[in-house]
């Protein structure tokens, strides 16, 4: 083996957890009725500014997301509310959450108001061109003090009790200048030209046509698009109307996931997960020469100096200039899990539903976490576990190779006989002198290739684990050895328990590798009614080497997929050419800059 063509490991890139779901209905677990229902989809909703007609965004938590009405895409998100809503005007007690929220209407166009707790605030937004740069001009007050005799209170005290009511501003000649307030199956209309109260309290079911549930309860208010762009969705538990408040009825009705299918994601429900732990192992082979840049003669006695630049003509800041094969920075790292999230919730097997693991629940996932798809709910699919694994694999590549793109696009390296040559529309990566006296008495000629550098990237599985939420807390994770009494926690049937058992020991005693070979990541084979992972368990990968050989890499786990890559090292290797023969220019004869 020739130590010279080694391929030598990069720092190993754990990724983030992995959560397939199951598939499972809610009606297989216990308990399935209770919190779910009772949980609000967002903390409030709010139909965005003059500068996005067609936005409504949706606060949870800490974070915000913008929601496209027309395409009923979420365009962006999760935003810490921090920072980024009434920038560093906001008070401290609005950064880490706002629990209602509502524009003031065309009456008054540049008031928003914003609702924590007992608190309230106004933000102004009179030359904003973004929520960042409004500016909070009244307030933190409490609610109570304020509006003593007003929407926020009356004399049974109803509108005193803890929570916030949900609010919505009023459109048309008859609501002008108004603003709804709902909460506990009652209504008030405040009057914002004079402060007072227009109507109310009263039960909401005495001024609003709409169906049981709703006047007993409404989480969030908000009004549509086009044709819909003046009637209100209104939206109880998971259910939604669409309501025409000019004729007072509802216009259609459904579930909330049916009719804003981004939703769904937030929408608390109970769930069993396969989690998995990945691993990116990178390998780096030595620089070789690509492509000739340019050729130089010098004759005897002479000199040559030659400046050898890498260089883009994109001079954005915000441009990345290395992918996760050179680098592990937080940016590059970021860049890659922003990509692998969109890559797949695009692919074949993306689940339909997104189960919301993220920081609201305090869970070990993150907002961020990877996802899988689900399994078949009636668990007779063999093999459908490895299909989304090879989704993951492709759109794992998929978003390294979109990183190597955009940090190789409109770069080029070139050779200069002086700094004056460089133009100034460019951003130089890279720069590197080259000198060299020609004491023979003899022409010389030297030439310039580019350098390159090949890699060899494996996705390695390396952990399985199962995992519960009931779609409020974080996962509870156990081992495999534990999964029976974990089902008989979570589920209903004891048919379903076995049946759940069993298809996943076929599952994860027959997994296939990056050969398509299977391999068992389970001890005892399926059978077995306690499952157990194999963590001894290794695989070997044959790297083959430009000088012929092959080097041998032993990893932990199972390879699930390999890449190769040839990437540019933005240096310049000059080689003096002598005859028909060639070598390389000792690295002492040039510096890099």
């Amino acid at each position: 083996m020739s130590e010279r063509e080694d391929f030598r490991p990069l720092p190993s890139i754990e990724l983030r957890r992995v959560f397939t779901s199951m598939g499972l209905p809610v009606t297989a677990f216990r308990n399935a009725g209770g919190t779910t229902a009772e949980t609000a989809i967002f903390d409030a909703v709010l139909n965005a500014d003059a500068s996005r007609p067609n936005g409504l965004w949706l606060f949870k938590g800490a974070d915000y997301f913008l929601y496209n009405l027309e395409t009923g895409d979420i365009e962006d998100g999760p935003q810490q509310i921090a920072g980024n809503v009434a920038g560093d005007t906001l008070p401290q007690v609005f950064r880490t959450g706002i629990h209602s929220a509502v524009w003031a209407g065309p009456a008054f166009p540049e008031y928003w108001y914003l609702f924590k707790d007992e608190y309230f605030l106004r933000a102004n937004s009179h030359g904003a061109v973004s929520e960042k740069m409004w500016q909070v001009d009244y307030g933190p007050r409490g609610i109570l003090g304020v509006f003593a005799s007003g929407v926020w209170s009356n004399p049974d005290g109803t509108w005193q009790k803890a929570g916030v009511p949900v609010a919505l501003h009023g459109l048309g000649s008859k609501f002008n200048g108004m603003i709804h307030f709902f909460k506990n199956g009652q209504y008030v209309r405040h009057n914002l030209f004079n402060g007072t109260l227009n109507a109310g309290p009263m039960p909401i079911k005495e001024a609003w046509n709409l169906p049981d549930e709703f006047s007993n309860r409404i989480d969030l208010s908000f009004y549509g698009v086009g044709p819909n762009k003046e009637n209100i969705y209104f939206i109880s538990g998971q259910r939604y109307v669409l309501y025409d408040f000019r004729r007072n009825q509802v216009i259609n009705d459904g579930l909330v996931e049916k009719r804003f299918p981004a939703f769904a994601q937030f929408i608390g429900r109970p769930q069993l997960f396969l989690m998995e732990d990945y691993t990116l192992e990178t390998f780096v082979g030595p620089p070789h020469m690509g492509r000739l840049l340019d050729t130089r003669t010098i004759g005897a006695g002479s000199k040559i100096t030659k400046i050898l630049v890498t260089e883009t003509s994109d001079t954005s800041k915000s441009k990345l200039t290395q992918s996760l094969l050179q680098s592990q920075e937080t940016s590059v790292v970021n860049n890659f899990y922003d990509k692998l999230d969109k890559n797949t919730s695009a692919s074949r097997g993306s689940e339909s539903y997104k189960y919301q693991l993220d920081s609201s629940i305090q869970g070990e996932a993150s907002a961020n976490s990877l996802w899988g798809g689900e399994f078949n709910a009636s668990l007779n699919v063999k093999g459908g576990t490895d299909t989304l694994r090879s989704d993951l694999s492709e759109a794992t590549f998929k978003s390294i190779q979109s990183q190597v793109d955009e940090s190789t696009k409109q770069t080029e390296q070139k050779t200069y006989n002086s700094e004056t040559e460089i133009s100034q529309e460019v951003h130089v990566l890279r720069k590197e002198i080259f000198e060299e006296t020609n004491s023979s008495d003899k022409v010389r000629v030297y030439e310039f290739y580019e350098q390159l550098q090949s890699y060899v990237t494996l996705l390695v599985l390396r952990y399985v684990r199962v995992a519960y939420s009931d779609g409020t807390e974080g996962p509870k994770i156990v081992e495999l050895q534990a999964l029976q009494s974990l089902l008989g926690e979570v589920l209903v049937d004891a048919d379903q328990q076995q049946e759940l058992t069993s298809y996943l020991g076929n599952e994860l005693a027959d997994v296939a590798d990056q050969e398509g070979k299977s391999r068992s990541l389970i001890v005892g084979g399926s059978s077995s009614s306690d499952l157990v992972l194999d963590r001894n368990l290794t695989s070997t990968y044959p790297i083959h080497k430009r000088d012929g050989t092959v080097q041998s890499i032993t990893v932990r786990g199972v390879i699930k997929a390999d890449k190769t890559w040839v990437e540019p090292t933005y240096t310049i290797a000059p080689v003096q050419r002598t005859g028909d023969a060639s070598q390389f220019i000792s690295a002492a004869s040039y510096q890099a800059i």
